[in-house]
């Protein structure tokens, strides 16, 4: 394919995003998820959702709604559509992911309980770890053997090492080949049951060498 068929593929695209007709506004949830599942672009599900559904963030490949005590997780791009299909794994449970309720079959979108965001400190109130220590720890443990960087200098290594919490975060990072980009970041996290939650479980190594790596480490790399 030359530089002009690429060119034309583009713009057939563009217009097709912009054309495609929205269906009628809807306050019915089960209305609104047929509809975004039969809707053929990324834009025209994006904009239909915001003529429907309380936006609640964006981040580069998904955007968030709320769904009365949920929300709904719609992929803005392909990267979002693989998130959203790690992320709705069946066999991938935990205490400390947020479970998915329901998602489309093709990845395009996904419901999850809403949770409130907690802060460093009230990490800390929760587990007894000081968050930073409890990210340089699992991130470490998670890639021994892939990451060069030396044991970080963590007061209570070992302790924190051993925590209910990191132990299962080593264990899905194993078991589903999940990194430990999203898991240093607090902003990932919110709360359940007296427990912290992680929100956000998409990154694994497939979906970084697919859509994110350019060089850098694994082991650093978040998503949103």
């Amino acid at each position: 394919m030359n530089t002009n068929e690429i060119n034309l593929l583009v713009r057939f695209f563009l217009t097709a995003a912009k054309s495609e007709k929205l269906p009628p506004k809807s306050k019915d949830f089960d209305t609104i998820l047929s509809n975004l599942s039969k809707l053929d672009t990324h834009k025209a599900r994006v904009d239909y959702a915001e003529r429907c559904l309380e936006h609640l963030s964006s981040g580069s490949s998904r955007v968030i709604y709320k769904m009365d005590d949920n929300v709904l997780k719609l992929a803005k791009n392909d990267r979002g559509i693989a998130q959203n299909k790690v992320e709705a794994n069946p066999k991938m449970k935990s205490k400390y992911i947020n479970p998915t309720i329901k998602a489309d079959k093709n990845g395009v979108w996904k419901i999850s309980p809403y949770l409130e965001k907690i802060t460093e400190k009230e990490f800390e109130e929760l587990t007894g770890i000081n968050f930073k220590d409890f990210g340089e720890v699992a991130s470490y443990e998670m890639n021994k053997g892939e990451d060069s960087d030396p044991k970080p200098k963590v007061k209570d290594y070992d302790k924190i090492a051993k925590s209910d919490i990191v132990k299962e975060f080593i264990r899905l990072g194993k078991e589903f080949d999940l990194l430990s980009g999203d898991m240093v970041r607090i902003s990932s996290f919110g709360k359940n049951d007296g427990h912290p939650v992680l929100l956000d479980s998409g990154l694994n190594s497939k979906v970084f060498s697919e859509y994110y790596d350019t060089g850098e480490k694994k082991s650093s790399k978040s998503k949103s």
